[in-house]
């Protein structure tokens, strides 16, 4: 963050006034984090107003995250600032300028750092509401060290709730299980038992739905609570059924008189001597005769409709009845399966409540319930509020719009005394500050509703013009609250021709098509080049081209990850559409700012509706075209093909005979088979499993080495744990990740990352298996999340709800054509009955999945009113995704084969917005055609330096001549791994080599610390030291030891060694004849005119003589004489070896040491240790 300020202006500026409270509606790009920052700043600049008075609500953590850092940015650049300067700013936020002001505003920094938390809280209300339950535990009725669930764990815990409750043994419940499956698919019950664990208050307090729930379920939906067939079908008996009308119609037919005639008179006259059993079977009759299958008249019995008036109405009366007994046969069979419905889920829904508080811990819903919970409607709530009364006086909303009704509850409980002149400190001016904008209401699936931002500016409103009033009416001597609703609709964020798009797209979709109540203001951008784009839709087979370019490629079959043919084209047409812009072939000129320039890869932001395969896609297309791209923002951690082949692995490391997934692996990059390579080495038989095929005897060369390599596969299973088993795959010797990103490009990198921090996860929790990380990372493969802003210098792909917050130059909408989603989360009021319900609110009850059979009765007008407003939400999100682009937006979309040759769909953005576009089509050799809105910015201009042209002049030689090598060396030489040595002693065996090495370097500790002791004190300090260091070794053995060290210590002619004057461990390093020598010398001595090195051995087998050193040896010596005459230029330098076991100490002749510095010549640049300086 810069921390600039920048000139507030306008609502801006009546903003940002402290004392003010204020409901601020934005439009997309209008400042709004700058405005809230702003306030945040002016509210910190008052005297009265600590750092810690002050709360600001977001929605979500990267928002809170962005407000903190420029606030933070601000203050501490104020501290710094001149006099002049800090005035100006504080002038652009229009506040105070004096000398009381200013330095109020430089101490502000460390004020802010001396909050509680080190900050200020700016929270999302989901980390608010974690903060209030850890100071409020006992009264939010928590245990001890209560813990929020992280998403996997939450699936597991249901899982594992769900097997306790089957296991109960309730016959019904079990039942109901069983019917509920058979209805749906296997995964809808999970999910409908945790909105039922979610709508907890359905099932509590006296008027919460108990068991059995049948009646409750009848009520809910408008039908008796004794409702049965004979209820559904008593509209068929005679005396209720409508056979007068049936006999008025006989005659008619008889006139008539033709075979559809007589095949009704057939059937009307059986069904009037039918009693009520018989006519349920034979209602079905109707249908072919006098009603269409539909159950509307039959309109082909032309003539008696035309003769006889009567007739028509007959068989309306008649459909009627039937659709009435139909309808009410519908509402049974509803219930029905609401009732097993709700059996199950009731059940589920206590025993997760049991299971949390059982664990410690807690879920999303459960932050938000218990904190408005704690806030009102208990003993302790007024006693809390005074409590926060004294943390906070101005409170600050972000994102309004998307905060729901309990979260509404939270905050209204936290201002309920802010106007009243009640609670902790009456006396003091506290403000609320809310900014949102209704039309960026895209968070329904969420549980948010924009209409909750509506009703709570009402409310809000409401208390601060009672408020008002009742000090003006009691002439009481305090400021009175004050209310102003502001909008901002300037822009700095979009040019204005993309805004006046904006503005057209809202008046010809009306603002009822937004769900507002009146229309928005229009938006106002800046002035400069703006353009709007429509491509033609990518069809099936567009063109030859598309034909010839997709011709290969194999048909994926149908599933959830299918993309169809379409889509593929789309999404390469896409990123060739990139790769020309930013790559010269077509390069697109961006001009905001007054600096035109061509656009780069980071100024490039694709969007689609949904998170599906077409984002994935279009990160590959880009990759294969070596454009730079971010990725898209979320993706299911076990999507990625890397970590399916990674998987894979584990999986037959798991279970050898599990066939697929070792197919899987043989074809991954892991392997590297081919398809004809598997094709070729399968066995032929069902009978012979895969890995016992490629392990036989006589198998072929390249089978019999891929079937070594998974026997070390499974070999290191049976001890690795599944973090160090991927590790191991991943850079050992199968160089997993090296193939992987050959194969599929760097985007696998994060992906595999994810997946070992996963295993870490599971492992910091659970004793580790392989099959148990399988089956945890199968519960719930979590996501992985990018910083959606964080890919500079890359093509960004973002879903429009990830988009939230974010800009860039140029704005693709990937899949415009799509039409509206269907309606999601159907609920219905359950209104409380009874004494017990006495001052219940009414609760929303969630339903069930249910088709399009089962919405009847007052589920399908619940039906249809979520539908309207899922299809309001389909179009602010397209106000969203328009208003990113801040200087370009294209459209575009494919068609699938059954809208080719209708076009996109009528609700779709593209039918929509493709009206918008005035004059014909240009043509395009990309798209075929495009149309365009708005104006582009002018092509860049070379320009003239004023230097005359003429023929290029030859390169001077050095230009062309090949750089040098690198300086040696790549890496520095070590003296004690100067060569190999031709006399080592014979290897010795593992355990005998680690306890020989232990041994030396105790030595050589010993030699390090003893010489500074006096000789009384060494051998009670060694003893003890060596009891500490190596206590598991036998006495003797450590008597051995010391002995060997004492006895070197107190040889005479090793006394200057050990003498005062002598260093101990000294690091080594110096450039010499090109190469680095670094090493540390055991023992230094620095004199005047000369240097002596020593190096200890502790070998239990020391040479007779210096001759006899070995080589390696001498080769250690000699480097570290090259490298003390470089440092040490004009003393003679000594080497010698001190054998510690004899003790025996040789001083390496000159000849020697000269016979193996050959090639460690030429000093050129020596370095110092500090010690020798």
């Amino acid at each position: 963050m810069s921390g600039l300020v920048y000139e507030l202006k306008g609502d801006q500026r009546a903003a940002a006034v402290p004392i003010d409270n204020v409901w601020l509606s934005a439009s997309a790009g209008t400042g709004k984090t700058q405005v809230l920052s702003a306030r945040v700043l002016r509210l910190l600049l008052q005297p009265e107003v600590e750092p810690g008075q002050i709360l600001c609500l977001t929605f979500t953590k990267a928002g809170a995250a962005e407000m903190a850092n420029r606030i933070n940015a601000v203050l501490a650049r104020w501290v710094r600032l001149p006099a002049t300067d800090l005035a100006k700013e504080l002038g652009h936020l229009g506040a105070d300028m004096g000398p009381d002001t200013q330095a109020r505003a430089r101490s502000l920094f460390a004020s802010v750092l001396d909050c509680p938390g080190g900050g200020l809280r700016i929270d999302t209300i989901h980390a608010f509401s974690q903060w209030l339950l850890a100071n409020f535990p006992e009264e939010a009725g928590l245990i001890p060290g209560a813990r929020a669930m992280e998403d996997r764990e939450r699936v597991l815990l249901a899982r594992e709730v769900l097997a306790e409750v089957l296991e109960r043994g309730d016959a019904r419940l079990t039942e109901a299980v069983q019917r509920f499956t058979r209805r749906k698919e296997p995964g809808a019950l999970l999910g409908w038992l945790m909105t039922c664990a979610d709508a907890e208050e359905l099932w509590e307090g006296p008027a919460g739905w108990q068991s059995p729930v049948d009646n409750r379920v009848r009520r809910l939906i408008g039908i008796p609570a004794d409702a049965d067939g004979a209820w559904a079908n008593e509209g068929l008996a005679p005396g209720v059924f409508p056979d007068d009308a049936v006999r008025a119609m006989i005659a008619p037919l008889v006139e008539w008189g033709t075979k559809t005639a007589d095949k009704c008179l057939d059937f009307m006259g059986v069904w009037l001597a039918m009693g009520l059993e018989q006519r349920i079977e034979a209602a079905g009759g109707f249908r072919g005769t006098l009603l269409r299958s539909d159950g509307m008249p039959m309109l082909n019995l032309k003539k008696p409709r035309e003769t006889y008036p009567h007739f028509a109405e007959g068989q309306e009366r008649i459909a009627e009845a039937l659709a009435e007994v139909e309808a009410r046969r519908a509402l049974l069979a509803l219930a029905d399966y609401l009732s097993d419905a709700f059996t199950i889920g009731r059940a589920f829904a206590l025993a997760w409540g049991e299971a949390k508080a059982r664990e410690g811990v807690l879920d999303f819903s459960d932050l938000i319930r218990k904190a408005a919970r704690l806030l009102s409607g208990q003993a302790a709530s007024d006693w809390i509020r005074y409590k926060l009364d004294r943390h906070f006086d101005h409170i600050l909303i972000d994102e309004a719009q998307d905060t729901n009704a309990s979260q509404w509850d939270i905050i209204f409980a936290l201002i309920g005394d802010f106007f009243s002149g009640a609670g902790a400190r009456g006396d003091r001016i506290r403000t609320l500050f809310t900014v949102g904008d209704y039309k960026q209401a895209i968070f329904g699936f969420q549980g948010t509703s924009p209409e909750n931002f509506a009703r709570a500016k009402g409310i809000v409103e409401a208390q601060i013009t009672a408020a008002a009033s009742g000090i003006a009416e009691a002439c009481i001597n305090t400021r009175a609250p004050t209310w102003r609703a502001l909008e901002l609709d300037q822009s700095f964020r979009t040019a204005q021709p993309v805004l006046d798009f904006v503005n057209e797209a809202i008046a010809g979709l009306g603002h009822e098509a937004f769900g507002l109540d009146t229309p928005p203001r229009p938006h106002i951008g800046y002035s400069g080049p703006g353009l709007v784009t429509l491509w033609h839709p990518v069809a099936p087979h567009d063109s030859p081209e598309d034909d010839a370019e997709f011709a290969g490629e194999e048909e994926e079959e149908a599933g959830p990850d299918f993309l169809p043919h379409e889509d593929t084209v789309l999404a390469s047409k896409i990123a060739e559409q990139i790769e020309r812009w930013v790559k010269g072939a077509e390069p697109f000129v961006l001009a905001k700012g007054g600096s035109p320039r061509h656009a780069g890869p980071g100024d490039i932001m694709v969007l689609v509706r949904r998170r599906k395969e077409l984002a994935s896609q279009i990160v590959a297309k880009l990759q294969a075209r070596r454009v730079p791209v971010a990725g898209v923002d979320r993706l299911r951690l076990g999507a990625p093909l890397a970590v399916k082949d990674v998987l894979a692995a584990l999986r037959f490391a798991a279970q050898p005979l599990d066939d697929l997934s070792l197919a899987n692996l043989l074809a991954s990059p892991l392997i590297g088979w081919s398809q004809e390579d598997l094709l070729a080495h399968v066995p032929r038989g069902r009978e012979v499993r895969l890995w016992e095929h490629l392990r036989r005897a006589d198998a072929a060369v390249p089978v019999i080495a891929t079937a070594e390599k998974l026997r070390d596969l499974l070999r290191r299973a049976d001890y690795e744990t599944p973090q160090a088993l991927i590790a191991w795959l991943l850079t050992g010797p199968w160089q997993g990740r090296a193939r992987l990103v050959e194969r599929l490009g760097t985007e696998v990198n994060d992906p595999l990352d994810e997946l070992l921090n996963a295993a870490f996860s599971y492992e910091a929790g659970a004793v580790p298996s392989l099959a148990g990380f399988l089956q945890w990372f199968d519960a719930g493969e979590g996501e992985l999340k990018r910083d959606s802003d964080g890919g500079a210098g890359q093509v960004r792909v973002l879903t429009v709800h990830g988009s939230k917050g974010l800009q860039a130059p140029i704005v693709i909408l990937a899949d415009a054509t799509g039409e509206p989603g269907e309606a999601r989360g159907l609920s219905l009021v359950d209104a409380p009955l009874g004494e017990a319900a006495a001052g219940e609110a009414p609760r929303r009850v969630p339903l069930p999945p249910l088709s399009k059979a089962e919405r009847c009765g007052p589920v399908a007008e619940a039906a249809d009113a979520a539908k309207i407003a899922q299809d309001q939400e389909h179009w602010r999100l397209m106000y969203v995704a328009m208003t990113r682009a801040e200087e370009a937006l294209f459209i575009g979309g494919s068609l699938g084969k059954s809208r080719r040759d209708k076009g996109p769909h009528d609700d779709s953005w593209y039918a929509k917005l493709a009206p918008l576009f005035a004059g014909e089509a240009l043509a395009d050799p990309l798209w075929g055609a495009r149309q365009e809105w708005g104006t582009r910015a002018p092509p860049l201009v070379q320009v003239d330096t004023g230097i005359a042209g003429g023929e290029d002049e030859p390169l001077p030689a050095w230009a062309t001549r090949p750089i040098g090598p690198e300086p040696r060396p790549p890496r520095p030489l070590a003296p004690s791994a100067a060569g190999e040595d031709a006399s080592a002693d014979p290897p010795l065996a593992p355990d005998v080599a680690r306890q020989a090495a232990r041994r030396g370097s105790l030595i050589h500790k010993l030699l390090e610390r003893l010489p500074e002791l006096t000789e009384s004190e060494r051998a009670a300090a060694a003893q003890g030291w060596l009891a500490r260091q190596a206590g598991d070794l036998a006495e003797d053995t450590r008597g051995e030891m010391l002995e060997s060290a004492l006895a070197v210590l107190a040889h005479p002619e090793f006394a200057a060694i050990f003498g005062g004057e002598a260093l101990a461990e000294v690091p080594l390093a110096a450039t010499v004849g090109g190469i680095v020598v670094a090493g540390t010398a055991d023992r230094l001595l620095v004199r005047t005119d000369e240097v002596l090195v020593v190096d200890f051995k502790t070998t239990r087998r020391p040479p007779a003589s210096a001759a006899a050193i070995p080589l390696a040896t001498q080769r250690q010596m000699a480097a570290y004489v090259a490298a003390l005459e470089a440092i040490y230029p004009g003393r003679a330098v000594r080497a010698g070896v001190l054998y510690t076991h004899a003790p025996r100490l040789f001083v390496l002749a000159p000849d020697t040491i000269a016979a193996h510095k050959q090639g460690l010549d030429n000093p050129q640049q020596s370095y110092l240790p500090p010690e020798l300086e």
